[in-house]
């Protein structure tokens, strides 16, 4: 399917909207770090722009199964948000929930192809055992050992399967590269959470865990893009 790529000069009114509601959630996310009694402006605001890239890939002209895949990606992905910011109770759950986001990316990345392209998933899977060594050697995984360790393998299938898209001629590069683009931002935002949340010599702050997320999360919601208007 050859077609052109989109353009910032072509984005349609309703997708423009989508993007500035979708920025302005995302700076009062930011933002309300420095606030007091901020936990339910924070709540609230934190899942606004996934959701908003839900709605926007719901409104594509070209609508199948990797659009709908997507689409349940990006939801269990903002309930995730919402889950992982409720509480420490609620972290296992937001994971679960992120977990199946990554399931839910993978069946659409096997709407486009389903060959092994074993060197993708060998480069992939490499990183996911340094990542997997690097926590238990530096870290402390708390009794989280089995969910870290499915999480890793799940989300080292995404990038794989991601990355095997590069091989199908026929699908636009625009959305070839934005999902994997989006993929590996996926990676590099969970791994900069785990290696915080589980006391790694890597500290970075929860603002590089959310500005490699939501730009990771809008590079999987561009790849559902195919032709027409966006």
């Amino acid at each position: 399917m050859n077609a052109s790529a989109p353009t910032l000069s072509t984005l349609s009114t309703r997708s423009k909207v989508l993007l500035v509601l979708g920025l302005i959630a995302a700076v009062i996310f930011l933002a309300s770090g420095s606030l007091e009694n901020n936990a339910m402006l924070r709540l609230i605001s934190k899942p606004i722009p996934v959701l908003l890239m839900a709605l926007w890939v719901s409104g594509l002209q070209v609508k199948g199964r990797y659009q709908l895949a997507i689409i349940i990606g990006l939801l269990l992905s903002a309930l995730g948000d919402l889950l992982l910011e409720m509480s420490d109770a609620t972290f296992l759950l937001g994971l679960i929930a992120f977990l199946l986001g990554h399931v839910a990316y993978i069946v659409a990345f096997l709407q486009d192809t389903r060959k092994l392209l074993p060197y993708y998933g060998a480069a992939a899977y490499a990183y996911g055992l340094f990542a997997m060594f690097f926590l238990l050697s530096t870290g402390d995984l708390k009794g989280m050992l089995i969910p870290v360790q499915m999480y890793i393998l799940v989300i080292s299938t995404m990038l794989w399967r991601a990355a095997c898209r590069r091989e199908v001629p026929t699908l636009p590069r625009f959305s070839v590269w934005a999902g994997l683009a989006g993929a590996l931002l996926f990676v590099a935002s969970d791994s900069i959470l785990a290696f915080r949340l589980f006391n790694t010599p890597i500290q970075l702050g929860g603002i590089a865990v959310m500005l490699t997320c939501w730009p990771a999360q809008l590079g999987i919601a561009l790849s559902a893009w195919r032709r027409g208007g966006w």
